[in-house]
């Protein structure tokens, strides 16, 4: 049973394919502000939750990882599921044949194995060609491949939600709510939305009441 429809995951891949370049330059440049606000000493910070604005060193760590991660996590599932569904490259001619049908047999060979569309399993390989990859076996684009099955459709969703998460998250371009460990006048838990580069808002989980967080200094 699918957990997402096509066309999500299409939308993942193409958020990687579109902003890998930004992700790429976030490598040494100045970030934007700091998320959570520093003066909300409750947030714990994980390996899951870097923050975008880490100034402790030139090269940011976290976004070496970041990149790491995501290369890693696709090129492997293009590597899985091409081996499932790709066919195997036309076989050049026996010597045997006439020169004329050897000739076409081994350019058509050719052809079929340096097919743009066939994944290649050595080589420059790259996160952004393997979400291309995987977008066209999602979006059921020509190519030397069959159709993809239930549980393959599920492993692409899986992969590229994780990598687009990881992608926004360290561009600092998704929002997010975080508990900031304070209650309300009503009681209710007091949660943080923000990270996405619009004003963070503190707001009350049960009556809802909102108002501006304060800012990094």
């Amino acid at each position: 049973m699918h957990t997402t429809t096509p066309a999500t995951t299409a939308q993942q891949l193409q958020t990687v394919i579109a902003h890998w370049p930004d992700l790429l330059q976030q490598r040494t440049t100045r970030p934007h502000d700091a998320w959570p606000p520093s003066s909300l000493q409750t947030y714990l910070r994980t390996v899951e939750e870097y923050d975008p604005a880490d100034r402790s060193a030139p090269v940011r760590l976290h976004i070496i990882d970041t990149i790491r991660t995501i290369t890693v996590a696709l090129v492997e599932t293009a590597d899985q599921i091409a081996a499932q569904v790709q066919r195997t490259p036309m076989s050049d001619a026996p010597a045997s044949w006439p020169a004329a049908d050897r000739d076409r047999r081994n350019a058509l060979a050719h052809d079929d194995r340096t097919d743009p569309a066939r994944w290649q399993y050595t080589g420059t390989r790259t996160a952004p060609a393997a979400a291309r990859w995987l977008h066209a076996r999602i979006t059921g684009a020509p190519g030397p491949c069959t159709a993809l099955t239930g549980p393959q459709h599920d492993r692409i969703a899986h992969v590229a939600d994780h990598a687009a998460a990881r992608l926004t998250h360290a561009l600092g371009t998704s929002r997010r709510t975080i508990p900031t460990g304070h209650t309300c006048a009503c009681g209710g838990e007091l949660l943080l939305d923000g990270g996405d580069g619009q004003p963070p808002v503190i707001r009350c989980g049960w009556c809802s009441a909102r108002t501006a967080a304060p800012t990094a200094a």
